[in-house]
């Protein structure tokens, strides 16, 4: 059986994304710090998958993260998932915290990734998918260091699908918008209300059709490079 690697999957997005990443047929080894939490989520509703407790800023803990994946199987899919949320007016962004947010948000998948490809190369195949948001293209206020760190993981993989565009590897983006899970339900009710005006499809995306969009680049050979913007029409390339 072929694996999916998750990183970020003790987020309420990710533990939304679950049920039906499961039935994609592949392995489940999901990583998170809070690993204790996220074993009892899966027993609790009844989710196969093996887990793994890592910090992705420290190098070493990705390295153990890594060699804990080759020891069931290699990595063929690896979704970059990890992140956090972030919201400051840019004269008050100080660049420390700036740079804690990339270490986050972008240098994990960096790392994770790095990672990755060693099993991937070595096999010929594999799937490299990073989680992107609609922020990274339509910034609100307040939004400057989330939106450079999720840009940042955009370039980041059209460069690896360069790199890797004649060994079997495809690298892609998925930018969603607001989705009816994880964080949006810690938004008070008026504010949602005033975003779902700036949806075209006037409705919250639904979990499930993020996992759509991974399912279709599992598939595909042909498509590298790119972002799926999942958002109901709130950007536009």
């Amino acid at each position: 059986m072929k694996n999916i690697v998750l990183t970020g999957a003790g987020g309420g997005m990710a533990k939304a994304m679950l049920p039906e990443l499961a039935k994609l047929g592949y392995r489940l080894l999901l990583t998170t710090r809070a690993v204790d939490s996220l074993r009892e989520h899966c027993e609790r509703e009844g989710i196969e998958g093996q887990c793994f407790g890592a910090d992705l800023t420290s190098d070493e803990e990705v390295g153990a993260l890594f060699a804990w994946v080759e020891q069931h199987g290699g990595c063929d899919v690896l979704i970059n998932n990890a992140g956090v949320a972030h919201a400051a007016a840019s004269w008050k962004l100080e660049a420390a915290e700036m740079s804690r947010l990339m270490d986050i948000n972008f240098l994990s998948a960096v790392r994770c990734t790095q990672h990755a490809l060693m099993h991937m190369r070595a096999k010929g195949s594999g799937r490299v998918i990073s989680i992107s948001s609609v922020v990274a293209h339509k910034p609100s206020f307040g939004t400057s260091a989330y939106t450079a760190s999720k840009s940042a993981v955009e370039g980041y993989m059209r460069g690896v699908a360069i790199d890797l565009a004649q060994k079997g590897i495809t690298a892609n983006t998925i930018a969603y918008g607001y989705m009816n899970a994880g964080m949006l339900h810690d938004v008070p009710e008026e504010l949602l209300a005033q975003v779902k005006t700036t949806i075209p499809m006037d409705a919250f995306g639904r979990p499930e059709q993020i996992v759509e969009a991974i399912s279709y680049l599992l598939g595909s050979e042909y498509t590298t490079g790119q972002t799926l913007h999942v958002n109901g029409g709130q950007w536009m390339p």
